[in-house]
């Protein structure tokens, strides 16, 4: 452990440091994101059936990783707002307690989950060729999950220390060695769906050790250990991981949850609906993803200086943040509807109804890049403060107040408007959910900013 914190996120001048914090974030997100495009990509080359059966699970181990990822993303803040207090040591507990915790979910949500892959599938409501196909992927992918949490537990430790360069490297590897698998699982040895499956797994446990070893053979600003003064667990410290994280845990579960739900809706219409939605969702995902970038390089950021009480910065961030989200919403919802068409068209393989279900739906959502934007900064500064509830609250209301509703709605009142019912929804629950978080953060949040007066100079 170092003797003494690094100072960077509590004295180097906040706008420039937003820059450097959210760049290697925006890009380790784009790059994440590039991975499932990869997959897809792969996935189209076998057949459209096989683009829908990937795209109908995807939510589901989004859902059940966002668990344990969300818990380690509470964790990011706590450790942060440690750090920010000069308290190493009590940050080598929050982070070696959380470790306990994300492997025993990890372990716990695989075995659930190879046992219980076909029934839950069964529930989810597909069948026939589709339900066949989405077994064999679910199947083999359940095994990638300890992999996927532990991997998400370490990049959370560098990014609770301010270094986001290194979750760009390991993104960029994890892109490349999974687009080399893929062309020898399904190219070569032709793996089919199984294929995809394997090399995700494979990807993941390169993905695992090349983090444990670039992780370990560095000196941080706090240590991990198995056992402290004696104790394997301490329930104080676990109350407070589970008080900031399971929030975070729950909204992210319940997100893809909602997108299972979508899917079920859609399925109806055919898997070339099914396929638009997931195409038109990886293309979104090109320039969604990186938005989190912003919110991301806020959490540590406000939790440091929080901890130092540093307002005064904070502010800063704050506005620079917002900011930076909204021109760079704008300028990606301008340029995703000069992209969609050649990249559907190539991603659907030339299906006309495919394509056709694509353009109506990016079209339209794309815009909501911007209010996008503006939610995942605000959801930054809600978790740099720790109020990871009020993430917990919006995410639960675009669901079920807002999607949910309005699917039912859509599919049994207005049946003219067919699966257009869907991309409405999804275009409106968007920019609610941005207005909404605008209105709860100046409910809260400037109580929190003027409570304390500014001890450094930025």
């Amino acid at each position: 452990m170092k003797k003494k914190l690094e100072k960077n996120l509590l004295g180097d001048p906040v706008r420039p440091l937003i820059f450097r914090l959210a760049v290697p974030v925006m890009l380790s997100g784009l790059l994440r994101t590039s991975y499932s495009f990869v997959d897809m990509i792969f996935a189209s080359r076998i057949g459209g059936l096989q683009v829908a059966s990937v795209a109908f699970v995807a939510p589901l181990f989004i859902m059940i990783q966002a668990l344990g990822v969300g818990l380690s993303t509470g964790g990011v803040s706590v450790i942060a707002k440690t750090l920010g207090e000069e308290k190493p040591e009590k940050a080598s507990r929050y982070a070696s307690q959380l470790r306990y915790i994300i492997l025993f979910f990890a372990l716990a949500l695989m075995l659930i989950g190879i046992f219980l892959s076909d029934a839950i599938l069964r529930l989810l409501g597909i069948s026939g060729d589709m339900l066949q196909q989405s077994t064999i992927y679910t199947k083999i992918r359940f095994f990638s999950i300890p992999m996927t949490l532990i991997f998400q537990l370490y990049m959370a430790f560098y990014k609770s220390q301010g270094k986001m360069a290194m979750t760009m490297y390991l993104a960029f590897f994890g892109v490349v060695a999974n687009a080399g698998l893929n062309a020898l699982f399904i190219l070569v040895l032709d793996g089919g769906i199984g294929g995809l499956a394997y090399a995700t797994l494979v990807t993941m446990l390169l993905q695992v050790v090349l983090i444990l070893v670039f992780y370990h053979s560095k000196i941080h600003d706090f240590d991990l250990f198995w056992v402290y003064k004696r104790k394997i667990l301490d329930p104080i410290i676990l109350k407070d991981l589970f008080k900031v994280g399971m929030p975070l845990a729950f909204s992210q579960a319940s997100s893809q949850f909602g997108f299972l739900l979508i899917n079920s809706f859609i399925a109806p219409y055919g898997y070339q609906v099914v396929a638009a939605f997931a195409i038109g969702n990886q293309v979104n995902s090109l320039f969604f993803a990186p938005t989190t970038g912003v919110g991301q390089a806020l959490i540590p950021l406000i939790a440091q200086n929080w901890g130092k009480k540093a307002m005064d910065r904070i502010r800063t961030a704050i506005s620079t943040g917002l900011v930076f989200a909204i021109v760079f919403g704008f300028i990606g919802a301008v340029c995703i509807q000069f992209i969609i068409e050649p990249v559907g068209t190539y991603l659907a393989k030339g299906d006309p109804d495919i394509i056709k279900h694509v353009l109506n739906y990016i079209r339209l959502m794309g815009w909501t890049l911007i209010a996008w934007s503006i939610f995942q900064s605000l959801s930054g500064i809600f978790n740099g403060f720790q109020k990871t509830n009020i993430t917990m609250s919006i995410t639960i209301m675009r669901l079920w107040a807002l999607r949910i509703p309005g699917l039912l709605a859509l599919r049994y009142v207005f049946t003219s408007i067919g699966e257009y019912g869907v991309w409405y929804t999804m275009f409106f629950s968007n920019v609610i959910t941005a207005l909404l978080a605008l209105v709860l953060y100046f409910v809260y949040i400037p109580q929190l900013l003027f409570k304390e007066r500014n001890t450094i100079n930025e």
